[in-house]
């Protein structure tokens, strides 16, 4: 009775629902992971300049891409103005519906690629990168869990920037985190299913080391309420997580079972296998209302 009685006080609590704006989502079967919107990656705008999207991603020659604004179809999208080409890594955009109104992109060459996406403007450059030595798949990593502002909102995921000389070192830096656990999503459409293919979870042997997919919703733990620098290399499969202004690292791993979610209806029955919908998120001692 106690538990329920937790459970239906945090009703009254809800996480943030919508994507965030600061997002643009590139599909496509030039992209690696074609035309799904779970898989899809997102380029990232930043405060200074919330208009312009940034990211490096591998695209293929064989395929088109275009630009979304949510995780869902028959929203606003984005692609290439009419009889618009690519020259010299410049070419003017449109917005549209379903493929009405503008065109879908192409390169001529299969690379990594720097791309940048002004939406006010409509104007996007896509050229070569000159990191070329492994495909990269991936513009942006999102912190999710209590430890961070969107808490345990996918949607409000605190993003990871992509570093654009090495775009495999994904980092926030100055970044507030609170006192709790955290993992990271690769994507946020489908993070949103908790599968564990798009999370990077704490290594089990190594707090130092991420491992995507692994079993047991392992968690980093932030034991102080501060400023963080956090970098993630997907290639080294590293996270370094230090304060603001120190080298000294401040994290104590967190333990699988105090940080293995649990969900209930609103009855407050317990789900074994949540699907799309309104729960109640039990972590630990916190108990939150978010919807899958």
């Amino acid at each position: 009775m106690k538990l329920f009685n937790t459970l239906l006080a945090a009703s009254a609590l809800l996480c943030g629902l919508n994507a965030s704006a600061a997002n643009l989502w590139i599909v496509g079967e030039a992209t690696s992971t074609g035309w799904s919107l779970d898989d899809a990656t997102a380029l990232l705008s930043t405060n200074e300049n919330p208009d312009v999207f940034t990211g490096t991603l591998y695209l293929k020659d064989s395929g088109t891409f275009k630009f979304l604004t949510t995780t869902d179809w028959g929203n606003e999208e984005i692609g290439s103005a009419p009889d618009a080409t690519l020259a010299d890594g410049k070419i003017n955009l449109a917005k549209g519906t379903n493929d009405e109104g503008y065109g879908q992109l192409s390169v001529g060459e299969s690379a990594n690629y720097q791309i940048t996406v002004d939406t006010a403007t409509l104007k996007a450059t896509i050229t070569k990168a000159e990191y070329q030595e492994t495909e990269i798949n991936l513009c942006s990593l999102f912190m999710v869990g209590s430890a961070t502002e969107g808490d345990w909102s996918v949607d409000a995921g605190t993003p990871l920037f992509q570093n654009q000389e090495e775009p495999y070192v994904f980092a926030a830096n100055n970044q507030a985190m609170k006192e709790g656990t955290f993992k990271i999503a690769t994507v946020i459409k489908g993070g949103g299913t908790w599968d564990a293919k798009y999370w990077y979870f704490r290594d089990a042997e190594d707090a130092d080391k991420i491992a995507l997919g692994q079993e047991g919703d392992i968690q980093w733990n932030i034991a102080k309420a501060e400023d963080y620098n956090i970098t993630v290399d997907i290639l080294a499969n590293t996270i370094s997580i230090k304060e603001a202004g120190s080298t000294s690292t401040s994290v104590q791993p967190a333990m699988a079972e105090e940080a293995s979610p649990e969900y209930y209806n609103l009855q407050g029955v317990k789900i074994a296998n949540p699907t799309s919908g309104l729960y109640l998120r039990k972590v630990g001692n916190e108990v939150k209302k978010v919807i899958l």
